[in-house]
């Protein structure tokens, strides 16, 4: 971890220098601009007070020179800007190695009422998973990511694809950063993620209309011929005004559709130009791993590059964006019915393009997701990258929760090897029952969705995961805690009777009940989740549930926490044993708190 933040440092270091540099630049150039904007205005002033010609064509040489400073301190601003996201990025994974993911998205927005397992792993919300992982830079990205974690592979070869992918992309740890910095450039909106939808079943003004095709080189024809027999006063100025002021009328016909897309569109020019940093970056990375290549060859159609064609998109809106200019959108239209050309050339855009943009788009999507788990990768060297199981089998060493700090949290064992099994974890308060179901389920979902794990070894099949631990009370719904889990354990088990494989995970079920009911209520689910082939996890703390072992024999098997009484003080060491819990901390915290005598 100490070498991972000390690399984390060093790129800091490098890229202040860089910072330093572009500053040192930065202002030399503006220097630079000054004194040229100074000679531009002596220019003129001698060029009108002296008549001399001379003094026009240093004018002209000088205006060059002003105009090539502006354009080369713009990209200098821009390589500033870059250099401060990296440098914030590396800041933000020194922080994150602590533990502070505050900065990253919580992902709240796509947590699902009533999911498998999404509230009760902690997946969604501020300290969760998706929290500790999403280093996403698109909208597409983030929700791609948010999916992976809600709708977790259960196809072997799928999830081998992903976990190359993701042990590559660590590796390229510039890479993913540069990744991240063009896309967190301009954020992104809920919108911005559907107009390429939108617009693509908008239907078409002019495009392929053949009629326009013609008109859009007819009239500019016309109308420098007409400015050319004005010239030489063969025809009178209001013919050619009149001429002129066909092309406005023939534009006017069509200002307000216009309008409407061109607002639509133009918002989008910045996060077209995103796009087209990030596509670059991927087209000139070689990646050696299937599902990477895969990716890669998507974002090419016809020999054309995904970033060439999308910055081909790009310049039609900035030409598009003349008209915004009153007096040059004037101009531009009576000359060359601007506005229909380019909205022409745009519509001739999205009929050969439209389809692979999406595909563009996702393609950045997936490089953003994996990533993401390419980065937790990396900031956990210690973790690993699990092996998948052919039949039903579940391996876990030294495991334990994502969340949690490595120092203070304590490793355990996992290992089922047939089905049906249950384990049935007893176990006072406090000592580690929850955390131990929250850390099987939550190495078992990261794994399922390619990434690595916080354990020594594991080995897993692939299975859907339901649980149980946090049902709520629901006033909208009117329904009571022991109702709300009762819905729930039903449809685990009628889930389970339609022949799909579970792996449950139950904490200390039917609490809403009195304690002879809850026993044979709890007895009765156990058996039931035997017959139907289950395999899981149930923490609770009625020790006659341990008894069903004798009954059921290797389907059951106990395991439990322990609380010992040191020195009239409580002590957990969190390890689970085999058998029955035989301590438990009620009475003794009741005393000690001086509740009762």
């Amino acid at each position: 971890m100490e070498s991972i933040k000390q690399q984390y440092l060093d790129f800091i270091n490098s890229y202040q220098v860089q910072k330093d540099l572009l500053e040192k630049k930065i202002r030399w150039i503006s220097s630079l601009r000054l004194l040229s904007f100074i000679l531009l205005v002596a220019m003129v002033w001698r060029a009108f007070s002296t008549s001399n010609a001379y003094y026009w064509f240093g004018f002209v040489l000088v205006l060059i020179l002003f105009l090539f400073l502006l354009k080369f301190h713009g990209r200098l601003f821009s390589k500033k800007s870059f250099v401060e996201r990296l440098i914030t990025i590396n800041r933000e994974e020194i922080n994150a190695l602590r533990g502070d993911y505050s900065p990253f998205a919580k992902g709240e927005e796509y947590e699902i009422p009533y999911h498998d397992f999404s509230l009760d792993l902690d997946v969604f919300g501020k300290a969760s998973l998706f929290q500790m992982v999403d280093r996403t830079s698109s909208r597409s990205g983030s929700q791609l990511l948010a999916a992976w974690f809600n709708t977790p592979l259960l196809e072997s070869e799928q999830i081998l694809r992903r976990q190359k992918a993701v042990v590559e992309l660590a590796s390229l740890i510039k890479f993913r950063q540069f990744f991240r910095a063009r896309g967190i450039n301009v954020n992104e909106v809920k919108e911005d993620f559907l107009f390429i939808k939108n617009w693509k079943e908008q239907k078409n003004l002019f495009y392929p209309k053949r009629i326009f095709h013609i008109l859009i080189y007819l009239f500019p024809l016309i109308n420098a011929l007409s400015i050319g027999l004005y010239a030489f006063d063969i025809i009178e100025g209001k013919i050619l005004a009149a001429i002129l002021f066909l092309s406005l009328l023939l534009v006017g016909l069509y200002t307000k559709k216009i309008n409407k897309i061109h607002q639509n569109l133009s918002k989008r020019t910045a996060l077209l130009r995103k796009y087209i940093l990030m596509l670059q970056l991927v087209e000139k990375q070689d990646f050696s791993t299937p599902l990477l290549k895969e990716i890669k060859s998507h974002i090419h159609i016809d020999g054309v590059s995904a970033s060439g064609a999308i910055k081909e998109l790009s310049k039609i809106l900035s030409a598009l964006d003349t008209r915004l200019n009153v007096f040059a959108g004037i101009l531009m239209n009576a000359l060359f019915i601007w506005d229909i050309k380019q909205l022409w050339r745009m519509e001739k855009w999205k009929t050969q393009y439209a389809e692979a943009l999406e595909l563009w788009i996702s393609s950045l999507a997936q490089i953003d997701a994996l990533s993401s788990l390419a980065n937790l990768s990396c900031n956990n060297p210690s973790w690993v990258v699990p092996e998948i199981s052919t039949k039903p089998y579940w391996y876990f060493t030294e495991a334990r929760h994502p969340l949690m700090d490595k120092d203070k949290c304590v490793p355990n064992d996992f290992r089922v090897k047939e089905t049906p099994h249950i384990k049935v974890i007893t176990g006072a308060n406090m000592a580690g029952k929850s955390t131990y179901l929250r850390t099987i389920g939550s190495n078992l979902l990261l794994a399922m969705i390619g990434s690595v794990v916080n354990a020594k070894t594991m080995t897993f099949f692939p299975i859907q995961i339901v649980s149980s631990l946090r049902t709520t009370d629901s006033l909208l719904n009117n329904e009571s805690y022991f109702y709300a889990e009762i819905k729930r354990l039903q449809m685990i088990v009628q889930r389970l009777k339609e022949g799909e494989r579970l792996f449950v995970l139950l904490d200390e079920i039917l609490k809403g009940t009195n304690s002879k009911d809850k026993e044979e209520g709890s007895k009765a689910l156990l058996k039931q989740l035997i017959h139907l082939q289950t395999v899981g996890i149930i923490a609770t703390h009625d020790l006659s549930l341990g008894k069903l072992s004798e009954e059921f024999g290797q389907w059951i098997e106990n395991q439990c926490f322990e609380v010992n009484i040191v020195n009239d003080q409580l002590s957990f060491d969190y390890k689970i044993r085999k058998g029955i819990a035989q301590n438990m901390n009620a009475s003794f915290l009741l005393h000690k708190m001086g509740i009762v005598n």
